[in-house]
């Protein structure tokens, strides 16, 4: 074993030691047990990926580098999994594994189907992995604007920055394999940027874990920057009055500025309530809660038998039935049409609703 091997083993060593402990301090720091498992799953696959670039590793696991290999075919689904997870607040469920599965058979369909398809298989595949990330991309981006939760708004940016390096550094490691260039330094250099950004990674995400992976607990200590007398009680009421009274939440499109204004709070300040205080984590989750409890009440009332998914999706202040049906499943593990026949499965029967 020469030096550059000796010096590549050394930083994908501390990669994987960097990886190994973020992923295992985030996954103990996250109350949600779907967002242990696709913190585990991406940490995981990310190791495998890391162990399986380096031939000297390869030659030492022999069969097992096999199940590495498995793993880490399907390593952007897993990316996408825990962007969506941490970011979106989306339940852990068969359809949100359902990339990665989907890129794990494509892989294998690859590397063990006719050699005839091969190259057209990993084309599919290493474009699919491509949509998930930029889709995981958009989802970090997007859902910035209902986030509640300070630390992983200001996460953002540094975390994009480390997945679009990460994602570089990939990319030019592939074309260069793909070019056939192996010198003795290539696989160090890229172990050694790995391990760097793997150290980066630890720092960025467990300054943050505390609030990132953690629910907000109500009535915590107040920050330095809050009012030196505590006001929440007085805003809380009219946070009320404004939601609940006066029914905003029934407003299609309502956004966090929309409801600050109607308050009468800063944004940052309605965002700072509505987390510590509420416990919400997510402005669409807290309209939401809302929108479903009424849903709810609707679908199990026989005199609203008559009415249609749709048009109680539109009055509860959706604007298309796609986003209320999702909405709907998350809150309570069915459709609103599934919902509503069981409501009514021990009354008469009711007609089938068109959606």
């Amino acid at each position: 074993m020469d030096s550059w091997q000796i010096l590549d083993l050394l930083f994908r060593g501390i990669a994987i030691g960097a990886q190994f402990g973020l992923g295992i301090s985030l996954a103990r720091s996250a109350s949600d047990l779907g967002l242990r498992v696709a913190t585990l799953l991406f940490i995981i696959s990310n190791i495998c990926f890391t162990l399986n670039g380096a031939r000297a590793i390869q030659q030492l696991l022999g069969p097992f580098e096999l199940l590495l290999w498995l793993i880490q075919i399907g390593s952007a689904g897993y990316f996408w999994l825990f962007a969506v997870t941490l970011f979106e607040d989306r339940r852990l469920s068969a359809a949100s594994a359902a990339p990665a599965v989907a890129l794990t058979v494509i892989g294998l369909l690859g590397h063990y189907g006719p050699r005839s398809i091969a190259s057209g298989v990993w084309t599919v595949h290493n474009l699919v992995g491509l949509l998930l990330a930029l889709h995981a991309l958009v989802v970090i981006v997007q859902s910035g604007r209902n986030d509640l939760v300070e630390a992983r708004r200001r996460l953002r940016v540094p975390f994009l920055i480390l997945i679009a390096s990460f994602s570089i550094v990939l990319s030019v490691a592939q074309i260069g394999q793909n070019l056939g260039f192996n010198a003795a330094w290539y696989e160090f250099a890229n172990a050694s940027i790995q391990a760097l950004l793997g150290i980066a990674g630890v720092a960025v995400l467990l300054e943050a874990r505390s609030t990132l992976f953690g629910v907000a607990a109500p009535g915590r200590s107040a920050p330095v920057d809050a009012p030196a007398i505590d006001d929440s009680p007085i805003w809380l009421e009219r946070l009320h009055q404004v939601m609940d009274v006066d029914a905003l939440w029934r407003r299609e499109g309502l956004t966090i500025g929309d409801l600050a204004t109607a308050v009468g709070l800063p944004e940052h300040r309605l965002r700072r309530l509505i987390n510590d205080q509420l416990g919400h984590r997510n402005f669409a989750s807290f309209v939401n809660q809302r929108r479903i409890a009424e849903a709810r009440s609707l679908l199990s009332d026989p005199a609203s038998a008559a009415r249609t998914v749709a048009s109680i999706a539109f009055d509860l202040g959706f604007g298309s039935l796609g986003p209320f049906n999702r909405a709907f499943r998350d809150e309570t593990g069915v459709t609103p049409t599934e919902y509503r026949r069981l409501a009514f499965s021990h009354a008469s029967p009711i007609p089938e609703n068109p959606r």
